[in-house]
């Protein structure tokens, strides 16, 4: 018997962080992986009197319930499935579903703000950042903004600079000097050379967890 090996998986906004976590995952099997995302933990703000989603501050980490999060981390390490909420962007709200997620050899945890307080951070075995340009990730963000959130290119530049790129460098750009392994993803693919980057990546990374297995307490 194993416990669970925790592994953060950190980055700004529209680094490659999801998809690395997910190459990860399909570079493990057929040893099981779970995937957690640190956006289903948005509070259900959407749902607060006077909420106005043009003024809040997603990018800020007490916009996640972190508490939440930190809670559920403990559960799948003692062997224990949990529910994670589903955040719909379009409302900023909890949908009301969940998504079972069982406890499994390996945990990743993929988000901005996974790195950046200390409670959370301590709680993992390994700790992934991506790096990757600023131009890169803007440019990502905006084309996914507005393809999957049905943003205009003016809201999204205005928040950008109004908070994300503010946000980034005091709470998520720290977890680099934090982080255990910094992987850069400055490719500009699409597609399957895509995918195919992101799985090269990922291959000495599912190795390194691999050797992070060890005798449950």
């Amino acid at each position: 018997m194993t416990r669970p090996v925790l592994v953060a998986v950190c980055g700004g906004s529209a680094s490659g962080k999801t998809q690395l976590a997910q190459a990860v995952t399909r570079a493990l099997a057929p040893d099981p992986a779970s995937l957690v995302s640190e956006d289903d933990y948005y509070g259900d703000w959407g749902g607060k009197p006077g909420f106005d989603a043009s003024r809040f501050n997603f990018d800020d980490p007490a916009a996640r319930d972190h508490a939440l999060l930190a809670a559920h981390l403990d559960a799948l390490r003692a062997g224990r499935p949990v529910d994670s909420p589903v955040y719909d962007f379009a409302i900023h709200r909890r949908t009301g579903r969940v998504r079972r997620v069982e406890p499994s050899g390996v945990v990743l945890v993929e988000g901005i703000h996974v790195l950046a307080a200390a409670p959370l951070r301590e709680r993992f075995d390994l700790s992934i950042y991506v790096d990757a340009p600023a131009d890169m990730r803007l440019a990502r963000r905006l084309m996914r903004d507005m393809r999957e959130r049905g943003r205009s290119a003016e809201s999204v530049v205005a928040q950008y600079f109004g908070a994300v790129r503010p946000m980034h460098l005091r709470f998520t750009e720290p977890g680099r000097q934090a982080a255990d392994l910094v992987i850069v993803n400055d490719a500009d693919a699409a597609g399957e050379a895509l995918q195919a980057h992101f799985d090269a990546l990922a291959a000495p990374l599912a190795e390194k967890i691999r050797s992070l297995s060890r005798p449950a307490r």
